[in-house]
């Protein structure tokens, strides 16, 4: 029974990979076609201009993982090679864009390259602590949306219940995955997949415990930076589809991405979800009566985040071949001890707990 119900839930899930974006596509043309074609194409060549600024700030997500992996890892940090670095950071990026619920997978994905170097345990422990602090900053940044949209358009409107209680899923998230980590079941299961992998450092052991067990604020607060960033980034996108300049315009824009964000994160870069929300709220953003604007405002952010993917996708193919050619020429990478005694193996099987625990 349990073999065929896994044959049932792999085949449903195989199913909704391909009809979910489908369902999303469909629901962006029958959205367009309600605005009028011509009239979304004209806003969208109007926000032109305003794109390179756009892009731009859309970078900092990357910076943002760069800088609290680097937090994160302290010393172990310089162990990582610079092209591995890079590369990890720039496929974890491109597969949060192209993939449904892409920050666990590319935060797997960034864990095997990562466990080459600094080991299974440390690397898994580090993408916990990582998609937590996410977590916590979605949380952080709700709460401001709601703070704000709630001044503006009433405690109990529409948006600002849909933020409150994402405020709430987000808090509630962070703390049980930190309450996980700090667990010391997690530790002992650390430690016991560190001396599988042949690690017997008690030194070692005794950082590895610490730092599961260390609140990172200093990550926390990069990552909660730079969803403020994304707060100036929506305030701009709006000002470039013809609306008003300012925090209050802002902040609503950015607070119907993170309710539509939530709800769509099965959906690859959230297609049809996204671009419904900006149209279901289209008065309170003022374009009542301009539903092509709207729309838009989820267009344009598209458009540079899959800009960005694609050059992330184009970078990460390049360093991997210098290293691909290089490892050929005879050039020698170092490794940690867990991998040079082959902990690269456990990875998958961690890497699909990990996505099932991380997924939000």
């Amino acid at each position: 029974m349990n073999g065929r119900l896994r044959v049932v839930l792999r085949a449903a899930r195989g199913i909704s990979r391909v009809v979910l974006p489908l369902a999303g596509i469909a629901l962006i043309v029958a959205l367009v076609r309600d605005a009028g074609p011509s009239h979304v194409a004209g806003v969208l060549r109007q926000a032109g201009s305003w794109v390179p600024l756009i892009f731009a700030l859309e970078t900092a997500q990357i910076v943002a993982d760069y800088t609290t992996l680097r937090v994160l890892l302290g010393s172990s940090w310089r162990d990582i090679p610079l092209r591995t670095r890079l590369r990890a950071c720039a496929i974890a990026y491109a597969m949060m864009i192209l993939l449904p619920a892409g920050r666990a997978a590319g935060e797997v994905t960034r864990g095997a390259l990562f466990a080459k170097y600094i080991g299974t345990a440390k690397s898994a422990a580090t993408s916990a602590h990582l998609q937590a602090i996410y977590i916590l900053a979605n949380g952080v940044i709700s709460a401001a949306d709601f703070a704000m949209v709630g001044s503006s358009l009433g405690w109990n409107s529409p948006l600002a219940l849909l933020l409150a209680a994402n405020t709430a899923l987000m808090l509630v998230m962070a703390s049980a995955l930190w309450a996980i980590l700090w667990d010391g079941r997690v530790g002992r299961w650390l430690d016991g997949l560190r001396h599988r992998l042949g690690s017997t450092s008690i030194v070692d052991a005794r950082e590895a415990r610490a730092a599961h067990r260390r609140l990172p604020w200093r990550g926390a607060a990069v990552c909660s930076t730079v969803r403020f960033i994304q707060v100036v980034q929506y305030g701009v996108i709006v000002c470039a589809v013809g609306g008003a300049a300012g925090i209050r315009p802002a902040f609503i824009a950015h607070g119907i991405h993170l309710v539509a964000a939530t709800v769509g994160d099965v959906v690859p870069n959230q297609l049809g979800i996204v671009d419904g929300a900006y149209r279901a709220f289209a008065g309170v953003i003022g374009f009542a009566g301009a539903p092509a604007r709207a729309l838009s405002i989820a267009f344009v952010e598209r458009i540079a985040q899959l800009t960005l993917a694609l050059v992330c996708v184009l970078v990460a193919s390049a360093l991997h071949g210098r290293t691909a050619s290089g490892h050929a020429a005879g050039g020698r990478v170092r490794t940690s001890t867990a991998s040079a005694r082959g902990g690269d193996r456990w990875w998958p099987v961690r890497g699909r707990i990990a996505e099932r625990s991380f997924r939000r």
